[in-house]
């Protein structure tokens, strides 16, 4: 488990824009704009630094008030890989024209989930995170 410094007010900015990003895919119906959301989701997956609407916030004029948390480095990789994972889901059955508006309802649900990460506070994939690794470090 190692800790990682983020500031957690660039993080829910980074968020915000991947979920409006995905909402103006769902307006559009525009599968490619889907899919360069979730490879950005997925590079921040990979590394925080990776992560370019984090890092556009974290260096912005603001950088001053913003205050730094500590988090699970695997965390924040789990969340995003995991909602990454879930919008390429969507995006595939789209892609091959496969319950195209069923996919299209799975990526909005997928969408409110980000958002309610986002404002709300509460993530769903954290809270996987957290049963999984209770699970199996037992």
């Amino acid at each position: 488990m190692m800790q990682c410094s983020i500031y957690d007010k660039s993080l829910r900015f980074s968020r915000a824009t991947y979920g409006v990003l995905v909402l103006i895919s769902f307006l559009m119906r525009n599968e490619w704009l889907l899919l360069a959301a979730a490879v950005l989701i997925l590079l921040g997956a990979l590394s925080l630094k990776l992560n370019i609407a984090y890092q556009l916030h974290a260096l912005g004029p603001k950088k001053a008030g913003l205050a730094l948390t500590q988090k699970d480095s695997a965390e924040l990789g789990f969340v995003a890989g995991m909602t990454g994972v879930l919008l390429l889901i969507g995006f595939g059955f789209i892609y091959f024209d496969k319950f195209v508006d069923a996919a299209w309802i799975y990526i909005l649900v997928v969408d409110l989930l980000i958002f309610l990460a986002c404002f709300v506070g509460f993530c769903v994939a954290t809270m996987m995170y957290v049963l999984f690794k209770k699970l199996f470090n037992k």
